[in-house]
């Protein structure tokens, strides 16, 4: 495991010992799972915007939007069978 010396605010230094006495933990081990916390939500920010980016290529791809249409009309309303029956269970 590697140390790490690092300089904080007096106020952040007080107030992360006081949280951590209250959640029964160091201040070390408070510190240690609020760096977790926010590389997790750091990654998952990456992550997101990474997917946003493939839907935009995704958008600008004709034989993607192609495609999506045809499946689209695949499930034009006017084609669905009547909700009388269950027929989703097969049963009339």
């Amino acid at each position: 495991m590697t140390a790490l010396s690092l300089h904080i605010p007096d106020k952040l230094a007080k107030e992360s010992q006081e949280a951590a006495e209250e959640l029964g933990v160091s201040r070390t081990e408070f510190i240690r799972q609020a760096l977790i916390h926010e590389l997790e939500n750091f990654h998952a920010q990456r992550e997101r915007e990474a997917i946003a980016k493939c839907f935009a290529a995704m958008r600008k791809n004709p034989d993607y939007m192609k495609t999506i249409h045809e499946l689209d009309k695949g499930f034009d309303s006017d084609r669905l069978p009547d909700d009388e029956g269950e027929w989703w269970t097969g049963k009339k």
